[in-house]
């Protein structure tokens, strides 16, 4: 997501690059932020079920939903720590989509 080019360039950023990636940035906060909403009251509740019915590691709800956090966090990929690195990400969503707006109008 961020600028492709090399370290010698002495290329300067567009209006239309800053902006692009300010929105892809909100976005990002905005899918992280909708993210941490969910699972905070949702880890209470597994946390107690697990409290309560004592399961094993592998059985564990709420090392699931921590797993599922690990996850969402490589997706979400806020900071472009996990671009190409083999994980969907919303980058790629919404660089896919860009393709596609694109192909219809030209």
């Amino acid at each position: 997501m961020f600028f492709k080019i090399p370290k010698q360039s002495r290329a300067k950023v567009t209006t239309a690059q800053a902006f692009r990636h300010l929105i892809m940035f909100q976005l990002k906060l905005a899918t992280d932020a909708l993210r941490d909403l969910l699972m905070s009251p949702v880890s209470i509740v597994v946390l107690i079920i697990d409290a309560l019915r004592k399961p094993t590691l592998e059985e564990s709800l709420y090392l699931r939903l921590m797993l599922l956090g690990r996850k969402s966090d490589r997706m979400i990929n806020l900071f472009d720590e996990h671009h190409n690195a083999g994980h969907f990400t919303v980058d790629e969503a919404v660089e896919e989509l860009e393709r596609l707006v694109r192909s219809k109008h030209p």
